[in-house]
């Protein structure tokens, strides 16, 4: 039974981040050079998907830069609870880290029960970029901008309907955040993944898809069965890039995308926070993972601690805010 928790954004990632002076317990005393032993990456995904990948890239840079040896451990369930409580629970000493993902933020805002509260028990490090969502269309819905899909949805108040990889995802409040904004009720139906609704889509069956640019970019060309009509990242997508943003389309701080990051438990010491934080930035910037991050359309941008804190705070607010505005039923 997950344990109840409360998220308070904003104090907890300011106490998080000033637990990074205190040093751990033993560490300072016992003169230990950091790293003296292996570090171990906890994944809250199976092996083999993106977050994997990208997970294993950063660990074989940061191997080869540092000289020590960092490990990807996958430990996926339970709504990424299992990865996150393993890595909260960890001694705070820089040898257990996590992943971070969208669902570093989102799932406990979606569970009532959860038993980490990423601000309170975790320590941010850095995040290193986000790969965008797109919202596409099938090719025989009858519009070429945003701004026609929502003068389509308007016309037809009920008859359009989205879909997106499952309930309480980056894609499902995104596009969520964009019918309260544009005045429109386009229905939304949740699949599980996102290849199911990118083939519905494909044959005609879904009007509106919400997706990352991977699962759509080789059916988008002029003419294809799915027509790109606005991209969720600051700036256009290198793989679409005549396809204009959600700012350009008239929605400015309209952005979202699944973005990735490392953290660690509350209390880490300084001397292995900076560390960690130095060398995971300098990882993502190799030829090897900047590769990996492009096929996702992802750029790559490391953040300080301090900014990723930030950045993490703004994700709550803005999902916290529009589950309560949409109405979900927390688990």
């Amino acid at each position: 039974m997950f344990r109840s928790t409360v998220v308070k954004p904003v104090i907890a990632a300011l106490s998080a981040l000033a637990m990074i002076c205190i040093a751990a317990p033993g560490f300072a005393q016992s003169g230990e050079k950091f790293p003296s032993r292996p570090i171990k990456m906890i994944v809250a995904f199976a092996a083999g998907g993106s977050s994997d990948i990208l997970a294993r890239t950063i660990a074989q840079q940061f191997s080869l830069r540092t000289g020590s040896t960092m490990v990807v451990e996958n430990k996926p369930g339970a709504s990424s609870a299992i990865a996150m409580e393993y890595v909260a629970k960890a001694a705070p000493d820089g040898y257990t880290l996590l992943w971070g993902s969208d669902s570093t933020v989102l799932q406990p805002l979606m569970h009532k029960d959860f038993p980490v509260d990423p601000m309170r028990d975790l320590t941010p490090l850095t995040k290193l970029g986000v790969a965008p969502s797109v919202i596409s269309v099938k090719a025989g819905l009858p519009v070429n901008s945003i701004k026609e899909l929502i003068d389509l949805a308007k016309s037809k108040p009920g008859a359009l309907h989205y879909g997106h990889g499952g309930i309480g995802g980056t894609h499902h409040l995104a596009f969520e955040e964009f019918n309260h904004r544009a005045g429109i009720n386009i229905g939304h139906v949740p699949y599980k993944g996102t290849a199911p609704l990118v083939t519905d889509t494909l044959a005609g069956n879904l009007d509106v898809a919400v997706t990352g640019t991977v699962e759509v970019a080789k059916y988008a060309a002029p003419g294809g069965l799915i027509r790109v009509l606005a991209v969720m990242g600051e700036k256009r997508a290198p793989s679409m890039p005549n396809v204009p943003t959600m700012i350009e389309s008239g929605f400015p701080g309209l952005t979202s995308g699944s973005w990735f990051g490392v953290l660690g438990p509350k209390g880490l010491p300084p001397q292995a926070a900076d560390f960690l934080t130095k060398n995971i930035m300098a990882a993502a910037e190799t030829p090897e993972f900047r590769k990996i991050a492009a096929t996702l359309d992802m750029p790559v941008e490391p953040t300080s601690g301090p900014d990723t804190v930030k950045f993490m705070v703004d994700k709550t607010a803005r999902f916290k805010e529009t589950i309560a505005r949409s109405g979900f039923k927390l688990n």
